[in-house]
């Protein structure tokens, strides 16, 4: 059949064999872990080269989440099912006993999130919390932990309360005018007001200079460019070749700014013998003691975890602060953005349940004498119950990624998972099962009311993850989305527009769950409604 290539020049024909044996040994590679889950008994998606078994996701076509969610439709009834990223063997988990064992019981085996990122290409992504490996992010979590107490948010509390006072003057404007917004971008310039003024100390004044350099630079952080997304999708698809070719995902203009930003505030606070409530200063006194003091007041159900399993040697140098100080802002400005919109699209759609919101605010703070506290935003329940029934129905990580770091055979079967198999939690799919949530695409803020509502769905409703390696930032996120959405219920009304689309259209290029369209909205004085 192939006989005429004899007829070829030798030099041409030792070509082609060179080709035909590279094309050969890149195809095993691609290949080569494609037999796992079958050798190991397990059901799992058929895969194919370079994508695995999620073409859908590397061509765009599907987002991450809607993937998750229809293998989870699909495989009803099955306790996990097989897939490949890429090359890399993954189970997804639907059983919620085994889920409880991943995040608590056996976390042990699956400490990581299993990305791992060159720190000389990209290291405010690898050197941040959410990154970091083994006995390093046990060291760095443990030494973070007190940065995050009760005592340290109350102490923040003030800075976030100024910050909102400032945006309402903005939002006054917007009722008065009739002139409608979209939610994400309005929503955005207050969390980098907060965000800048809790962690570097920093008076952006987004709402009136939008174009100021934080503002752009921190959208530059997390919106996504064609090379970006290419280069996230290598990251994601083949993690060991990304490392070992040094591919970065961040801008690198980016991180030298963030760089930049930190260490010139930070020496300006030495110069000038500043010390101020906020991260940097909490990041500056762990770079300079090794340690974050803890006061009195700090003590809660974390604080313990400063007191042990630390490590007095931890490397925490300088990028080290600006890693933490960045992904701090990446997680403060976008989770909530997107949680407080999505919540803001609803109560418009469910006037009822906004005028329950508007009812329990009004009550409560004709108790406290008009004076919005960090104890009277605490009492309100009504806002909590919102803010996480819009985190069951839009979670802004919609998926949760581990690593197994040793061999870990599953429970009550003959099944077992190897060191480097990835395992995802589908979070998305498990809060919007009808199972758990009756009628879930009803948003429905009093399904929260039962006081162990919460304890019975522990590990399917997940927004922010589960156990040790649960969002280290999840309080602080929590106080400045209630925030958030006080101002706007206190005085205002959220209403739909022509421009409105509902039910949402998701943007499959965002990780983090973005509306194709924006969510745009109107709002008015309340009682000119």
């Amino acid at each position: 059949m192939f006989g005429f290539l004899w007829s070829f020049p030798l030099g041409l024909k030792i070509t082609l064999g060179l080709l035909g044996l590279l094309f050969f040994l890149v195809y095993r590679y691609l290949t080569s872990t494609f037999d796992h889950w079958k050798k190991k008994g397990v059901k799992f998606i058929k895969p194919w080269p370079i994508a695995g078994s999620t073409a859908t996701i590397m061509l765009m076509k599907e987002h991450l989440l809607h993937f998750h969610q229809r293998v989870y439709k699909e495989y009803e009834g099955e306790p996990f099912i097989g897939f490949f990223q890429g090359r890399l063997p993954t189970l997804m988990i639907f059983d919620t006993e085994l889920i409880k064992r991943i995040f608590v019981k056996d976390f042990s085996h699956f400490v990581d999130h299993g990305f791992k990122m060159s720190e000389e290409a990209d290291p405010l992504n690898a050197l941040n919390l959410f990154n970091v490996q083994g006995q390093r992010w046990k060291d760095l979590r443990t030494k973070l932990v007190p940065t995050f107490t009760s005592g340290k948010m109350k102490g923040m509390f003030p800075l976030i309360q100024e910050c909102t006072e400032r945006f309402d003057e903005h939002l006054d404007q917007l009722a008065k005018s009739g002139e409608i917004f979209e939610a994400k971008n309005l929503l955005g310039c207050l969390f980098t007001d907060v965000i800048g003024s809790c962690i570097f100390g920093i008076n952006c004044n987004t709402i009136k200079e939008p174009n100021n350099e934080f503002r752009v630079m921190g959208k530059r952080l997390i919106d996504v460019t064609p090379i970006q997304a290419f280069k996230g999708m290598l990251v994601f698809l083949f993690n060991d070749l990304a490392l070992k070719l040094k591919i970065g995902v961040t801008d690198p203009e980016v991180t030298e700014f963030f760089k930049k930003l930190t260490l010139d505030l930070v020496a300006h606070r030495k110069k000038n013998n500043i010390v101020r409530k906020d991260f940097l200063q909490l990041l500056m006194e762990l770079k300079e003691n090794g340690r974050v003091s803890v006061d009195d007041d700090d003590e809660d159900e974390d604080s313990h975890l400063h007191r042990n399993e630390t490590s007095n040697n931890i490397k925490f140098d300088d990028i080290d602060m600006v890693a933490q100080a960045s992904v701090f802002f990446l997680a403060g400005f976008e989770t909530s953005s997107t949680v407080i919109s999505f919540a803001l699209l609803e109560l418009a759609a469910n006037p009822d349940v906004q005028r329950k919101a508007q009812i329990e605010i009004d009550e409560l703070l004709a108790q406290a004498d008009g004076k919005v506290t960090y104890e009277s935003l605490k009492e309100m329940k009504y806002l909590d119950w919102i803010l996480q029934e819009s985190m069951r129905k839009y979670p802004p990580v919609a998926v949760h990624f581990r690593e197994c770091s040793k061999t870990y055979k599953i429970p009550d079967t003959d099944k077992t998972l190897e060191k480097g198999d990835m395992v995802t939690i589908p979070n998305h799919a498990l809060q919007n099962d009808p199972k758990y949530f009756p009628n879930p695409d009803r948003f429905d803020p009093e399904r929260f009311n039962d006081d162990d509502f919460l304890h019975k769905h522990q590990y399917i409703y997940s927004p922010f993850g589960e156990g040790p390696r649960q969002c280290i930032g999840n309080r602080f996120a929590i106080i400045q989305s209630k925030m958030a959405l006080l101002v706007f219920l206190r005085k205002y009304t959220i209403s739909f527009t022509a421009k409105t689309v509902f039910p949402i259209e998701l943007d499959i290029k965002q990780f983090i769950l973005t509306t194709k369209d924006g969510i745009w909205l109107k709002m008015e004085h309340r009682g000119e409604e």
